[in-house]
């Protein structure tokens, strides 16, 4: 039986570097698999392959046999089939980022012209922006990325790390200057951890604890974050002629780790300290590292250069402070060593609390200034000890600010809790309530009863530990308190009135931000009335004033998606910024937009860059604030050079959105937007909320139920408990549908409403309005990515004769929409613009689809009391999210 790895209908003739990297790895693979199952799993493997893809091609007789052979096969042999294609889809996926650093080099090399969404490239975008202008807002520049645990990422980090080693020995198998020995000697190593890999569990047998997913998401900072970050900095200096190192940060990073409470009761007190202690203790961990390897380093000795007065000072003072180092006895000529050795010391006792440690960051940043100061060259001091200045100012002692988050609800009842009469009070009546309260919280701060609910003990208790951190590292180790499901003024002070009982912006403890997160339409629609209605409340004016009279917004893709369908989500979330920032400039606020966008099309996700650029004229300033959702972060952040790329895509993003705007849209182009977020809503929610029958249909043509299983993430799947579909979070929601390839909520009621539009003026306005033309954009990968042939064999797992009705309207509309799409594109083919990206999604599918098929019958057998069939099951969910890089 013949073995070769597929190739896509868009590649040219001759194999192409990933198709030699996928071969080689399936053939690797395949070695494994034969070793340890036997030649008739390796062949009957790679027929399941060709011959889900002969389905795919149409040919039913072919699928009717790859049906047949899965029915046959009892769960516990369907097992190793599963995990063998999902062990081959994330090879495919190393082979697609291998190919992506390969254009990056390429890109890098190439001396015509920059690359595309570089610095460079945003430098030439800039021309006519007078250089005073660009020198003002780089000095302004404010980007933070804030990443999240949400219960997205399906992979191991077991797994994970055997992922990163295949990737490193394939990028040394790139070298072409490898010999015939060496290569082999790779090839060795690669089965081996192949190996390893296959023997390893690819699903979690127990739920992540939130510390785990704390130390998961240091582990990127640690591993290529940290290091990343100077080399950004660097670049943006060479090419925007800024000074170097930067004198504040350019970026920093943020973390809902460990402080989001917002329906997870694993999250609390206990997590908010541990996590904050886990960021400073990786934090000077780091910085202890690198002051010890330049401490190595720089071993010029005092006669060969100047040193100042200062430095000869420092070294005194700390030697005298600090007698057990002894670095002058040892080094007593070479005053780097003597001094950083010293401060190397000093960042231990930090650690310990104990006495001569840094009181903050910016004492270390002077002693290294000092250092920089006496270094007699512009380029020793431009270099590593610049790094390290850099690394000091953009991380400080902390890595990532913890922000705190919590839904309005929980909040609301602890107030009531502490405030007579408060719970059935009007809004206005709250308003004055809490106003009240915060004024002379200072003199009366209300004691919780005893009889306290644990909700509302577990909030309050939140709020000291919030001042308990605040007290101990620092405002800067903490972001903000989110506040999610924001709907009216009561929910942002019922916030304020717990933080200042708790003690945070009382006396000496600074106050902390706090950032209402507006989810829904309704609420979008609401927030300016939100939002004006705090800028005049006296108690909040206080607030304000104490945050630099600056205000942060949080928008919610998620749930506003999961509310009105993507359309009506993106304009209102497009509006009502709009309406947010004009009534912030009427009471000279500062203002900055959080973006909570999700991995997945359907909650925001997407090419950070062309997201960017799509926000209304105004909106971003400089600064902005993104989450990076769960699955997305290894994505991003997993190889030094491919990290570099995102973050630098982010930022000239936010430069060119703050320098070279988008014009307003013209009237008719907001009246048909407008028109088109209306009608798809209505069409969405007819199907979505209004049928009786859809909840059965999501419930038995999906994974929703068994995705409580798969222990991806510390959170439940809702905020309640409830199974409700209102109660349902995006994240699960999403997730289902991605899992049945059907990916509704992306492009449901999208078709019927560009339908009944302008076909020309639709047109139009993707041709001359970076928001429609992103709009558009995302719809095409969005349906490239659904595949309604796959997802129309898990109707067999529909028993309600009603939901599966439902089916004829979906496939009507996605073939509407299908249509509209290529019509404004003006192409035959779906993706026909981004030939790259088409091949890479293309480039899964072999291995998705038998992992689909196997998915559907295994979902029969386990609803079918079938004990056997629980494991393969959760591994062809695990595999499928892996496959198209989105879960949720």
């Amino acid at each position: 039986m013949a073995i070769s790895p597929l190739r896509s209908s868009s590649q040219t003739p001759g194999p192409t570097p990933l198709d030699r990297d996928t071969a080689l790895l399936e053939r690797l693979l395949a070695d494994v698999l034969e070793e340890q199952r036997g030649r008739t799993f390796r062949e009957r493997l790679f027929w399941l392959r060709d011959n889900a893809a002969a389905l795919r091609a149409g040919d039913g007789r072919t699928g009717t046999q790859l049906i047949d052979f899965l029915r046959r096969l009892p769960s516990a042999e369907l097992e190793p089939y599963v995990r063998a294609c999902s062990m081959q889809l994330q090879l495919a996926n190393i082979a697609e980022e291998l190919e992506r650093l390969r254009r990056r080099r390429a890109y890098d090399s190439d001396t015509s012209g920059p690359q595309r969404e570089s610095f460079a490239a945003a430098v030439g975008a800039l021309s006519q922006v007078p250089r005073s202008r660009v020198s003002e807002a780089m000095q302004e520049l404010d980007v933070r990325l804030v990443m999240t645990a949400h219960p997205t990422d399906a992979t191991r980090r077991s797994v994970f790390d055997h992922q990163q080693a295949v990737w490193q020995m394939m990028e040394r198998l790139d070298d072409p200057r490898l010999g015939s020995t060496r290569r082999r000697e790779l090839e060795d190593q690669l089965r081996e951890v192949l190996t390893i890999w296959w023997q390893t569990d690819e699903v979690r047998r127990v739920r992540p604890l939130v510390e785990d997913e704390v130390r998961r998401t240091l582990f990127f900072f640690e591993s290529v974050l940290f290091d990343a970050v100077p080399q950004l900095a660097s670049e943006l200096s060479r090419c925007f002629d800024v000074p170097w190192p930067p004198a504040a940060p350019i970026l920093r990073f943020g973390s809902w780790a460990g402080g989001d409470m917002d329906g997870n009761p694993e999250v609390g007190p206990a997590s908010i300290t541990r996590a904050l202690a886990l960021h400073r203790g990786t934090a000077l961990r780091l910085l202890r590292r690198r002051v010890d390897a330049l401490a190595r380093e720089f071993s010029q000795a005092d006669d060969r250069l100047f040193v100042s007065p200062a430095l000869v000072d420092s070294i005194a003072r700390d030697e005298a402070e600090l007698p057990e180092v002894n670095a002058g006895m040892r080094n007593p000529h070479e005053p780097f060593r003597r001094k950083l050795s010293l401060v190397s010391a000093r960042l231990e006792r930090t650690g310990r609390g104990a006495d001569g440690g840094y009181a903050n960051p910016d004492e270390l940043a002077a002693d290294l200034e000092l250092v920089r100061d006496s270094s007699g060259s512009s380029r020793v001091a431009g270099g590593a000890v610049a790094r390290l200045l850099t690394q000091v100012r953009s991380f400080g002692f902390h890595l990532a600010t913890l922000d705190v988050r919590q839904s309005a609800g929980p909040l609301q009842a602890a107030v009531a809790a502490l405030l007579p009469g408060y719970g059935e009070a009007g809004e206005d009546e709250r308003q004055a309530a809490l106003a009240q309260a915060i004024a002379t919280v200072d003199d009366d701060r209300p004691e919780a009863p005893e009889a306290l609910g644990s909700d509302e003990a577990g909030a309050l208790a939140a709020f000291d530990a919030i001042a308990e951190g605040v007290r101990r590292h620092g405002a800067q180790a903490l972001g903000s308190v989110v506040i999610s499901m924001a709907r009216q003024p009561s929910d942002v002070l019922s916030a304020l009135f717990l933080l200042r009982r708790a003690g945070v912006g009382v006396g000496a403890t600074p106050a902390l931000p706090i950032v209402p997160l507006f989810e829904t339409v309704e609420d979008l629609a609401g927030a300016e009335a939100t939002m004006n209605a705090l800028y005049v409340d006296p108690a909040y004016a206080t607030q304000l004033d104490a945050c630099e009279r600056r205000q942060e917004i949080m928008l919610g893709y998620s749930d506003s998606a999961k509310d009105g369908g993507f359309i009506a989500s993106q304009w209102e979330l497009y509006a009502a910024q709009e309406r947010l920032v004009a009534a912030a400039d009427a009471h000279r606020i500062g203002l900055r937009f959080f973006h909570g966008r999700g991995g997945s099309t359907s909650r925001g996700g997407g090419p950070s860059h062309r997201a960017i650029g799509a926000q209304p004229p105004g909106s971003i300033r400089g600064r902005i604030r993104i989450t990076e959702q769960g699955e997305v972060i290894p994505q991003r952040y997993a190889h030094p050079e491919l990290a570099l790329r995102s973050l630098e895509q982010t930022l000239s993003g936010v430069v060119l959105a703050t320098l070279v705007p988008p014009a307003d849209p013209p009237a008719r182009y907001r009246e048909e937007a407008q028109r088109l977020a209306d009608r798809s809503r209505e069409v969405y929610r007819a199907l979505i909320y209004d049928d009786e029958h859809f909840e059965s249909l999501l419930r038995e043509a999906s994974p929703l139920h068994e995705l409580a299983e798969l222990n991806i993430g510390s959170r439940p799947a809702s905020r309640s408990g409830s199974r409700a579909l209102r109660e349902l979070r995006a994240i699960p929601w999403v997730f289902s549908w991605m899992q049945n390839r059907l990916l509704l909520p992306a492009w449901y009621g999208a078709g019927t409403a560009l339908g009944e539009g302008d076909r020309e003026l639709q047109r139009e306005m993707r041709e001359r309005w970076p928001f429609f033309r992103m709009v558009i954009s995302t719809l095409e990968m969005s349906l490239f990515k659904s595949d309604l042939g796959v997802a129309e064999r898990y109707l067999e797992l529909v028993g309600d004769d009603d939901a599966k009705a439902l089916w004829t309207p979906i496939r009507e509309e996605h073939e509407r929409i299908v249509a509209r799409v290529l019509e404004i594109t003006g192409n035959r083919t779906l993706l026909a613009d981004s030939p790259a990206l088409l091949e890479r999604l293309q480039h899964r599918n072999p291995w998705i689809d038998p992992l689909s098929h196997m998915q559907v019958d295994l979902l029969r057998r386990a609803r079918a009391d079938d004990a056997d069939a629980r494991t393969p099951l959760l591994h062809t969910m695990a595999g499928i999210a892996a496959g198209m890089r989105n879960t949720g």
